[in-house]
């Protein structure tokens, strides 16, 4: 390793980018960017130096060029505890995660979330459908939210991380008609949200 400038990991197992020392989980396309390169670029430079922390390149979770989990392999909480709190980013999961993957890291974050919001609103629902009628039973509108306490009629949506979810069209005045039939509509306008963001996004309602 005497032809690399800096170790391969640092004393907490993150991977060091070569280029500039920093320590990540993964060397990520948009971090790349940052020196003016791509994957092919940084591994041809450096072909022995791992693109993942230790943890994952130990069992083989990402790689040079696979980098993937298996399909047939489920992840643990443990293995994506990147999400929310640390880097990378969940656009650069938007990049360097395969569709499979990006699922897990899906599911994974979007479920503590909904612990996290478990501690503000008892009787949160995640992916809740509200359909409108008005008293003639004519249909208005409906629309799935990212999470709901359908008893307070509180909405909490995520418009700006790539799992928000989206309805078959989309309409620009879907809040203020939530909000003319009742519904309170508290927007988390981060792509990667901390609990502390979330916290003080709730708390200014």
């Amino acid at each position: 390793m005497s032809e690399y400038p800096y170790p391969f990991y640092d004393e907490k197992g993150k991977v060091i980018c070569q280029v500039c020392g920093k320590s990540y989980l993964v060397i990520s396309p948009p971090h790349l960017k940052t020196h003016n390169l791509v994957y092919s670029d940084y591994t041809k430079r450096f072909p022995q130096a791992p693109l993942s922390n230790k943890e994952f390149a130990a069992r083989g979770k990402y790689g040079k060029s696979k980098g993937l989990l298996p399909q047939s392999e489920e992840p643990e909480v443990e293995d994506l505890t990147f999400t929310l709190e640390e880097d990378p980013k969940v656009e650069e999961l938007e990049v360097i995660l395969k569709p499979e993957m990006k699922r897990d890291a899906i599911q994974i974050m979007r479920a503590r979330i909904f612990d996290h919001l478990k501690m503000h609103f008892h009787n949160i629902r995640q992916d809740y459908l509200i359909r409108q009628h008005n008293s003639f039973d004519k249909f208005i509108f409906e629309f799935i939210t990212d999470y709901c306490d359908p008893i307070l009629k509180v909405i909490i949506q995520f418009p700006d991380t790539f799992w928000h979810n989206e309805e078959r069209y989309l309409d620009l005045n879907k809040n203020s008609k939530l909000r003319k039939h009742g519904w309170k509509v508290i927007e988390i306008p981060f792509n990667n949200p901390s609990y502390d963001q979330i916290d003080k996004m709730l708390n200014k309602v």
